[in-house]
């Protein structure tokens, strides 16, 4: 706030009059405070409870939480029993995925092998063509595929 003041005599009450109203103003401490009012502030409240409410039913019909006859709450072993497992047959899908991998990887090694014997045998014989070749390559991994 900016206070003009005169030194004159004449002006000596305004002068006096705008200094304790510069200090009064100086002195004015404000406060922030959230504008909400109880309604909203409850129904975030009750939303959230809501949401915590909707994710314990969810628990209860999944199965993971139950109620004993006692009137108990309880975590159900059963659940935490399917968690591992699905877990498990997961990890066991990824072995099976490499292992098949590896299996393919193999029948193409042993086509490729197998064909080369053939083509020896063809070239020892005389009949090196690589018309035959090929043709003999295609029926082995034919019959490896069957296999």
């Amino acid at each position: 706030m900016i206070a003009c003041i005169s030194p004159s005599d004449r002006d000596f009450m305004e002068t006096l009059n705008t200094l304790k109203y510069a200090n009064r103003a100086r002195n004015i401490k404000n406060k922030v405070v959230v504008n909400q009012d109880k309604a909203s502030q409850q129904i975030s409240a009750l939303r959230t409870e809501i949401a915590r409410l909707q994710m314990e039913l969810m628990e209860y019909r999944t199965g993971k939480r139950i109620v004993s006859e006692d009137g108990l709450e309880s975590i159900n072993d059963m659940y935490h029993e399917n968690s591992m497992l699905q877990m498990e047959n997961q990890n066991l899908r990824v072995r099976v995925k490499a292992m098949q991998e590896t299996i393919d990887a193999q029948r193409a090694r042993l086509t490729q092998i197998l064909s080369d014997q053939a083509n020896n045998a063809l070239a020892k014989a005389g009949e090196g063509s690589e018309e035959i070749g090929n043709m003999i390559q295609n029926y082995i991994k034919e019959i490896e595929d069957l296999r």
